[in-house]
């Protein structure tokens, strides 16, 4: 049952989609049949926590008229996951963790020139295939979440009220310790930041751009991962609570 993100008008348990692509795809590559069922899902923020499987009740060179047969609801959890990832070396990386990270349904995913990154700009160009990649992703996924894709030259902010992991090529767990770090660690954490170092590993200056944030390094291990086999891996372990 193939689920597709895209627009679609709704009246009672009526579903009409005027997607062209869609159309398409479902004739051309599916080889569907009137009376199949897929499941349709709108790329609008607002509207994305729910999902309909539908019956195909009639369709033309243009429209698609489907049938409500169920409803589906996503329930949010209070804690939202996010990545920071050090910029690679090559822009098809990106697109390749952007596409693996959204299967595994991370909520949001922070691209940062760290110093040893060799792209250090982004570009603005390629971001739409990347919302053409997250797209892609949920559908083949069957997942719900549309992670936020964001270049940031300075995370300092969006390091606040996170609980903080770093993950580098040191060996054990550590713990970055500071009075003022301290004094906030009291205050409840609604989200988890885990912040992936390029391959070469993060240098003085990337954690002096820490300083003043409460954090622990955990290592993945003795071999030196590529920055986009350690992202996938932070993922399992916090998703499995690793700590």
């Amino acid at each position: 049952m193939q689920l597709f993100i895209t627009e679609y008008k709704k009246n009672n348990i009526h579903i009409t989609i005027t997607d062209t692509d869609l159309l398409s795809q479902l004739r051309k590559v599916l080889r569907a049949s009137i009376g199949d069922i897929i499941r349709v899902q709108s790329p609008e923020n607002q509207a994305k926590k729910t999902r309909y499987e539908v019956r195909i009740e009639t369709w033309d060179n243009k429209t698609v008229e489907c049938t409500i047969v169920s409803e589906q609801i996503y329930t949010t959890t209070d804690t939202k996951k996010c990545m920071i990832i050090a910029m690679p070396n090559k822009w098809d990386k990106i697109e390749l963790m952007v596409q693996k990270l959204t299967e595994c349904g991370l909520d949001e995913i922070l691209f940062w020139p760290s110093e040893r990154s060799v792209i250090k700009e982004w570009n603005q160009k390629k971001e739409e295939r990347l919302f053409k990649i997250v797209k892609e992703a949920v559908e083949q996924s069957w997942g719900w979440a549309f992670p936020e894709i964001h270049f940031v030259p300075d995370i300092q902010k969006h390091l606040q009220n996170t609980e903080v992991i770093v993950f580098d090529k040191s060996g054990t767990k550590q713990e970055n310790k500071n009075e003022k770090q301290d004094s906030q660690s009291s205050s409840p954490k609604s989200h988890i930041t885990g912040i992936i170092w390029p391959e070469g590993g993060l240098t003085y200056r990337d954690y002096q751009t820490l300083e003043w944030t409460k954090y622990d390094i955990y290592s993945l291990g003795e071999t030196v991962l590529r920055t986009e086999t350690a992202a996938i891996i932070w993922w399992w372990l916090v998703r499995n609570n690793f700590r």
